[in-house]
């Protein structure tokens, strides 16, 4: 029988040549596959349209028809544009040289003085060359006297034809395959979808039928979404470059929104001619330098404002997945690749995320967080790196209250600290190192608490006062006394500080008791300062069975204290922890509940208080 390591290693062993045989089929099958992929993702596109017009009580074939005849019509006006525009550009272009060499020659001043010295030193020592040392003529040899010379045949009127016409008629018949699959797919998108699912996921119709809706859903939404925006950026670009006087305008936003759709670098390559246009018509660089900031300014718009707002970069996709992935799609199919690269990693990605089998795609690939909050703090701990931990923690602070930070960040990483160092996974020094990083943390914020507490408290001392000046009857309600103590551990001591914190404002005393003491010294200090509440703190992996050893100490001499026991981060069931602990405490598992509990017991105390100032 096979070990668990064994079979893994031949799971990943498989997994890897099933991906190198995929490659090689996408590489080798790229003549049939990029159509195909073009018409399945333009179908995505224009899908929902035909479902519009479908629910306009029109059919499905006039709705497919009318919908593709005005997308390919609308793409095809597209291209005449840019070939007329290409068409009047290209005799103007002799004209530019001059400028741009002007330009050229003020920016490159000193480089061209230096490279005309170079050239007339090496001219200087090729004459002298020349003058010693004659180059004498090639003769000819027995073996080969005569210099020999190969001629070509003349190329035939086929060559010649296909030569011309050989790729235009490539791309119309790439083109015309595309537009036939659109339509089709479009036609029998439903049974289309049936068969796939029957094919792939026979047995898992649930799982296979989510994974193509999710990837349906996100293409087609992420596909929209670009080509409105890259629309926008191109009107942007056309209109900014009319108004600086760089001709073609229409050409420029034209490839402007079409080299958008490749990311990152697209728009810059976008940039580029426009830029030299603008310097080749201008004698001066304030064209130039104002067609920069447009690009500038139009791209840092759209990356940090638009694309946020519209849709949210809800792709799914990291950004370093979307780069890598541009890489790898240009290398595989070419330009088109790099045109699709993040709709077919998008893809992907889905396909990650609804089989386990691929999941590892979905954490390569995915721009979700791999940890939850409370690993990424624990993990950056256990690397030694306090500072990250502490910007984590912090970063959190500003999200989400304290109380529940502690209680779904901090307490779950110190539990966990506590139970890999009680199993022997962390060593004495890194888990002293973590203890003491997480107590350095808390501290630091209870003093920020503190200072705020205070100021809390001055301001709200000087109203009272005012308010004693107008109403003298008014009684103070005396502060809650509690004392947070640690069951045993170190640990136990931290999560008494954070509840102390939790619990500490104006209306209670709250202070939290060092591990410095034995139980029996514990219980000698609380019976000496006498407070109204304790707050018992223990943290797994033995939570419980340290807090009932301390709370029958505590009750043996004080039977009437009132007892809170928090059994913080305890995934079981809170009623048998009840039962084992007992002695009338109320055992709680969060920090929250512990609050509430307080307040709880606080209630009965402004009850009397007010009922004595009546």
């Amino acid at each position: 029988m096979k070990r668990p390591e064994a079979i893994a290693k031949t799971s990943w062993i498989l997994t890897l040549a099933s991906i190198a045989v995929v490659v090689a089929a996408l590489y080798l099958a790229k003549a049939l596959l990029i159509p195909l992929t073009l018409a399945v993702l333009l179908s995505f596109m224009l899908s929902p349209i035909c479902g519009w017009m479908e629910r306009w009580r029109l059919s499905r074939i006039p709705a497919v028809l009318m919908t593709a005849f005005f997308g390919f019509s609308l793409l095809g006006i597209v291209l005449w544009l840019v070939v007329v525009q290409l068409t009047s550009l290209s005799p103007k272009i002799p004209e530019y040289q001059h400028n741009i060499g002007a330009k050229f020659n003020t920016v490159n001043q000193y480089a061209v003085t230096l490279l005309s010295k170079l050239t007339k030193t090496a001219e200087g020592m090729g004459q002298n060359l020349s003058a010693s040392t004659p180059i004498e003529e090639p003769r000819g040899t027995l073996e080969l006297p005569f210099s020999v010379r190969v001629l070509t045949s003349p190329a035939s009127p086929l060559q010649v034809f296909g030569g011309m016409y050989g790729t235009l008629l490539e791309v119309l018949g790439s083109t015309s395959i595309v537009i036939v699959l659109v339509i089709f797919f479009l036609v029998r998108r439903e049974d289309l979808r049936d068969r796939f699912i029957h094919l792939i996921g026979k047995t898992q119709i649930t799982l296979t039928t989510q994974t193509i809706e999710d990837a349906g859903a996100r293409v087609s939404r992420y596909l929209s979404t670009l080509l409105l925006i890259n629309l926008a950026f191109g009107i942007s670009v056309g209109i900014g470059l009319y108004l600086i006087g760089v001709p073609n305008v229409l050409l420029w936003g034209i490839l402007a929104m079409a080299l958008r759709f490749i990311p990152y670098i697209g728009p810059w390559i976008a940039a580029v001619m426009p830029i030299g246009l603008s310097m080749a018509i201008s004698t001066g660089w304030l064209a130039p330098l104002l067609t920069v900031g447009l690009f500038v300014a139009l791209e840092l718009f759209n990356n940090n404002l638009l694309e946020p707002w519209v849709y949210g970069k809800n792709t799914g996709v990291s950004a370093v997945a979307v780069l890598i992935a541009a890489f790898f799609w240009m290398w595989l199919w070419g330009p088109v690749g790099l045109l699709l690269a993040t709709a077919l990693t998008v893809c992907i990605l889905v396909v990650g995320k609804h089989v386990p089998e691929l999941s590892f795609l979905d954490i390569l690939l995915g721009s979700e967080p791999v940890f939850e909050p409370q690993e990424r703090i624990y993990q950056r701990l256990v690397a030694g790196d306090q500072e990250e931990a502490a910007e984590l923690f912090e970063e959190h602070l500003q999200k989400i209250p304290l109380v529940e930070v502690y209680d779904t960040v901090l307490i779950p990483a110190l539990a966990m600290a506590e139970t890999h160092w009680q199993l022997g996974e962390l060593n004495d020094g890194k888990h002293k190192f973590i203890m003491q990083s997480l107590k350095d943390m808390i501290q630091y914020h209870g003093e920020s608490l503190q200072r705020a507490h205070e100021k809390s408290d001055i301001e709200k001392k000087q109203s009272s006062e005012d308010d004693m000046s107008q109403d003298s009857s008014a009684v103070e309600a005396p502060a809650l006394s509690i004392l947070c103590i640690p069951a045993r551990t170190e640990a136990d001591e931290i999560t008494a500080m954070m509840l102390a914190q939790v619990l500490a404002n104006s209306g209670r005393l709250v202070q939290a008791i060092s591990l410095a003491s034995l139980a029996s010294e514990l219980v000698d200090i609380v019976e000496q300062r006498k407070p109204d509440v304790i707050c018992l703190s223990a943290t797994p992996p033995a939570a419980a069975m340290h807090a009932r050893h301390l709370c029958k100490r505590l009750r043996d001499r004080l039977p009437e204290m009132k007892l809170v026991v928090g059994l913080w981060d305890v995934q079981d069931d809170l009623s048998k922890a009840r039962e084992r602990i007992g002695l009338d405490a109320m055992v709680v598992a969060k920090l929250a509940d512990a609050q509430g509990q307080i307040r709880l017991l606080s209630q009965p105390r402004l009850s009397r208080v007010e009922s004595t100032s009546i």
